[in-house]
């Protein structure tokens, strides 16, 4: 029946000689997946099919079923700096300026006072000046930021420029930690402002995340355009967001696009590779394998011994936790003073308040939004990279996050539904020893799409679209030959 099967399937699309066209499948419809599939239907291509396990499209940043319509399994920040992405949105008909709230960088930290019932002190606040050129925007925010005496924010101003000196090059193999210990950087600057960046940036602690990578994010910060040192909040969902419009414009190019469709089998049938889903299954010319490292790491079993190094590596690559806490107060309609605040001494890291991102939305947007966004409040708590031994019990994450929200607003009625979602592999653990892989694989036929893989960034939004976009040229370039 197998045999048979395989003659159905060669009799469908013809022997590999006699196809006039190439037939390409991608196997994830994340970010990565979704990017690719765009820049191969913009060159050209005529047959090509998305297949995703979930049942919604966006992989590892993808909205959740249930609840108020516009919570992901994730929060995530992007920056004015992760151009390939917003280009990618503007294509595929998704503005980046009606999807994204847009702000100026901005580190505001404030204490949890105890007890309960006085407002938060700030201990430390910066904010990038909006109409300022890079990279004068950010020296002058730090020049005035509060919190710090006047010799750290000297000091880091001095750092900065060695660094823009040296090309933000440094020694391979340092941690950010280990960054801040040889120029010098303590006190209050070095823990709100290099560390806390790092966190937010990388997903991965000060002590053991990569400061090359760091200094990466932080040239594109100081030395690129007015706004790329912007931080963007995404007002909807992140399947909204990109890859469901993503989807909806490679489908009226003809493409289809599969979900539920997990892919059991992948693997070389002669010059064409066999791939097996669970409601379809096809031949086709290339792959590109756009899913998380460890799925990628089963699929490629079925390729044999030329894939067995690439397989250990795919499963040996260590993986950071987000925990995302959203809180609602149906009965109470209150704000922060700022979008997003980052709270010290406390489980809770950062707070986004949804009631600024539906602010300024087209009118569609505000139509289509909850009728408790109306009424109430919503926040959305993040704790970036916990540990093992974190304290994740919903009922504990949701009495903190009150809390806080008192300590910043003042007395509040207990809330009146909470949602925490812990994304146990939500990136990749951004450290100095650890290689990520190339795209390409021992097959060229088969090429890798993620943020894992090899790049100037984390694991990002960004990384990931910019990989999908490699994997997409890669392929073609090698159709080509």
């Amino acid at each position: 029946m197998a045999g048979l099967a395989h003659l159905v399937e060669m009799a469908q699309v013809g022997l590999s000689d006699q196809i006039a066209r190439p037939r390409i499948a991608i196997i994830g419809g994340g970010y990565a997946g979704m990017a690719a599939a765009v820049s191969l239907m913009d060159t050209g291509i005529a047959d090509l099919t998305v297949y995703e396990a979930g049942p919604i499209l966006g992989g590892r940043a993808r909205r959740i079923p249930g609840g108020n319509g516009d919570e992901d399994n994730g929060q995530h920040l992007c920056l004015g700096a992760y151009t390939e992405l917003l280009k990618l949105m503007g294509r595929v008909g998704a503005d980046p300026e009606d999807l994204f709230y847009r702000c100026p960088l901005s580190l505001l930290i404030h204490a949890l006072n105890h007890p309960l019932g006085k407002k938060s002190k700030s201990l430390f606040s910066l904010r990038t000046i909006r109409f300022l050129p890079a990279p004068l925007n950010l020296a002058t925010s730090i020049l005035l930021s509060s919190g710090t005496s006047l010799g750290e924010r000297v000091h880091t101003l001095q750092a900065l420029y060695q660094l823009k000196q040296q090309s933000y090059l440094i020694s391979p193999g340092l941690t950010v930690s280990q960054l801040c210990d040889e120029l010098g950087i303590q006190g209050v600057f070095r823990h709100f402002f290099w560390e806390s960046l790092c966190l937010a940036a990388l997903n991965t602690p000060p002590q053991f995340a990569c400061a090359q990578t760091f200094l990466n994010i932080l040239q594109d910060i100081a030395e690129g355009h007015q706004q790329a040192s912007n931080f963007l909040i995404p007002r909807t969902d992140l399947s909204s967001l990109f890859p469901e419009p993503a989807a909806q414009y490679i489908q009226k190019k003809g493409a289809k696009v599969y979900t539920s469709c997990a892919i059991k089998q992948c693997e070389p049938a002669g010059k064409l590779i066999r791939v097996v889903g669970t409601r379809h299954h096809s031949l086709y010319h290339h792959v590109i394998l756009a899913t998380p490292p460890r799925a990628a790491s089963t699929l490629i079993n079925g390729w044999g011994e030329p894939m067995h190094d690439l397989g250990n590596q795919l499963r040996s690559l260590p993986h950071e936790k987000i925990a995302t806490l959203s809180v609602e107060y149906s009965n109470r309609r209150f704000r922060l003073p700022f979008p997003m605040m980052g709270i010290a001494h406390s489980p809770i890291e950062w707070i986004v308040d949804r009631s600024y991102l539906l602010q300024q939305s087209s009118a569609k947007r505000l139509k289509d939004s909850s009728a408790s966004d109306t009424h109430g409040s919503r926040f959305t708590c993040v704790i970036s990279a916990p540990h093992e031994s974190s304290n994740l019990d919903k009922g504990f994450l949701t009495s903190e996050a009150h809390a806080c929200l008192q300590s910043l607003c003042g007395p509040l009625p207990q809330p009146n539904a909470s949602r925490l979602v812990v994304e146990k592999f939500a990136t990749l653990s951004c450290r100095p020893d650890i290689h990520r892989p190339q795209a390409c694989t021992p097959d060229p036929r088969l090429i890798l799409a993620g943020d894992y893989l090899q790049s100037r960034y984390p694991s990002t939004l960004e990384t990931a679209v910019r990989s999908g976009l490699s994997a997409a040229a890669l392929t073609i370039k090698h159709m080509q030959a």
